[in-house]
């Protein structure tokens, strides 16, 4: 339900220049865009998990955009051959998309990737860590827990006794 009270925002904080890459191209550069927007990432999905409200996350989402552009620029600029080898291997060696085809093309560029923008690949499973996140953003308040001041007053505790006639589980006693 919307109140009079809710403000949504307008249409020039929601704009934001697209990435328009293709999913084999995202596919491809997946681990070294993950790891080089790992803080701004990190800082949206903490701001999206605590505020529990994405209209104040508007700024870390576009912050999250603005460094794979960047990233994406970086590539062309300086990997961009390599890059598009590596795509198209993946794109065109098997209908699910799967790395294990094209582990030639991949290592091709991740060497590009390493001298030329120096990130390197991350291992396997770094993104499954837990991490703990440094953020400059204040803690949001905690919500006081409801109180219903003439709530009935509870139960008593029932008497834990054995039952009358034994129990069903008496190869458990």
């Amino acid at each position: 339900m919307i109140t009079k009270d809710f403000t949504l925002p307008t249409e020039e904080d929601l704009t934001v220049q697209e990435i328009n890459i293709s999913t084999p191209a995202l596919r491809a550069a997946a681990f070294h865009v993950g790891k080089e927007c790992e803080k701004q990432n990190n800082e949206f999905m903490l701001c999206r998990e605590e505020e529990k409200d994405p209209r104040k996350c508007i700024s870390e989402g576009k912050a999250v955009t603005a460094c794979s552009l960047d990233f994406f620029r970086k590539i062309k600029k300086s990997c961009l051959e390599e890059f598009t080898q590596y795509s198209n291997c993946l794109d065109k060696s098997s209908k699910d998309l799967g790395f294990r085809h094209c582990r030639n093309t991949q290592s091709i560029y991740d060497k590009c990737v390493l001298d030329n923008l120096e990130i390197e690949r991350p291992e396997f499973g770094y993104f499954c860590r837990p991490k703990i996140v440094d953020t400059e953003r204040p803690k949001p308040a905690v919500d006081a827990p409801l109180e219903f001041p003439d709530s009935p007053e509870p139960l008593p505790e029932a008497p834990n006794r054995p039952s009358r006639y034994g129990t069903r589980f008496f190869w458990m006693q």
